[in-house]
């Protein structure tokens, strides 16, 4: 084995989990060849009374071991991510799994940074504890826990109302005003300024009003004349149809495999259609230039994860839910 490559098995050994992390972020399935997938649920915001503390929406990571097929799509951001062929990542992946394999049988702990820890338990199952202070929900990017005080209502309710002596106020208000008036003497001829400015100010007034009637008027013709208008009949023809293109609502899709090669994503969905699974179609290319096959796509989530169980059962048992 070249220098080369095994300083990339060493690298990729210590960002396989943040190849991981990335890909929860923009699918709920990502599965580790020979491992096991972590799964990604949302969650609605929560309100944690003990502590004071409103905690954004999140997605929930679990494990499933029994999701062990190779979908590809770790592969190929391994491939990207280390400018390498397909094939030559799955090899690497598979060496950091036989790895990680020696260590949970040696009754060791795998730390996965941002995502959580997995352990063998008495039974040699995969145990998988989450690492609850990161949050992999893309619309919750950014937010963290909000304080939530708690409000006293018994002592809001205890306070006595603030009350207003407004006999007392308007008393004080006229002594003020006299007193202001014995101190000023040009206050007098300040108002007789004052009621000049306000005769001419009406007189202004009186202009404009006579200016708004006269253009209230011409608005009104205006406006009957352009009603007769649009009553009138027209004789247009026959008018071309009219064609609205919707804008595709977002749906839950049932992923039976995901292909770099096109040709092969082809032939898996004709053998779908042919075991019965006639909603199955061929979904367009992701950025890492996969060709996925969907099975079913449901609008509704609960009918998809539904139908995602009930293909786990008898058909598919990798089967993996991506929401686009």
């Amino acid at each position: 084995m070249s220098n080369k490559y095994k300083k990339k098995t060493i690298d990729l050994n210590m960002q396989l989990s943040k190849h991981i992390s990335y890909l929860l972020y923009r699918y709920d399935c990502v599965t580790i060849p020979g491992v096991g997938a972590f799964l990604g649920t949302p969650a609605p915001a929560e309100l944690d009374i003990e502590n004071e503390l409103i905690y954004p929406p999140t997605k929930i990571i679990s494990f499933n071991a029994q999701l062990q097929s190779n979908d590809g799509l770790l592969a190929n951001t391994v491939a990207v991510e280390q400018q390498i062929s397909y094939e030559e990542a799955v090899r690497l992946i598979h060496k950091v799994v036989v790895r990680w394999k020696s260590i949970l049988h040696d009754g060791e702990t795998i730390e996965l940074n941002r995502i959580g820890k997995l352990h063998f338990n008495s039974e040699k199952n995969v145990v998988f504890v989450p690492k609850n202070d990161y949050n992999h929900l893309i619309d919750s990017f950014g937010l963290r826990p909000v304080k939530a005080r708690k409000i006293d209502q018994v002592k809001l309710l205890k306070t006595p109302p603030k009350v207003i002596d407004f006999h007392n106020n308007q008393k004080n208000q006229d002594e003020s005003n006299s007193q202001d008036s014995n101190r000023n003497p040009f206050r007098h001829v300040a108002a007789a300024v004052a009621a000049v400015v306000m005769g001419y100010a009406g007189f202004m007034a009186f202009n404009d009003y006579t200016q708004d009637k006269l253009i209230a008027q011409s608005t009104q013709l205006r406006d009957e004349a352009k009603q007769e208008v649009q009553q009138a009949v027209f004789d247009l023809g026959e008018l071309p149809k009219l064609s609205i293109q919707t804008i595709p609502q977002e749906a839950y899709h049932i992923i039976g495999g995901a292909f770099a090669v096109e040709s092969n994503a082809d032939r898996y969905l004709n053998e779908l259609k042919e075991i019965g699974f006639v909603t199955a179609k061929k979904l367009a290319p992701n950025s890492h230039g996969l060709h996925m096959v969907a099975l079913g796509s449901l609008v509704d989530r609960t009918e998809a994860i539904d139908f995602l169980r009930q293909v786990q059962r008898t058909e598919i048992e990798d089967a993996w839910m991506l929401k686009r």
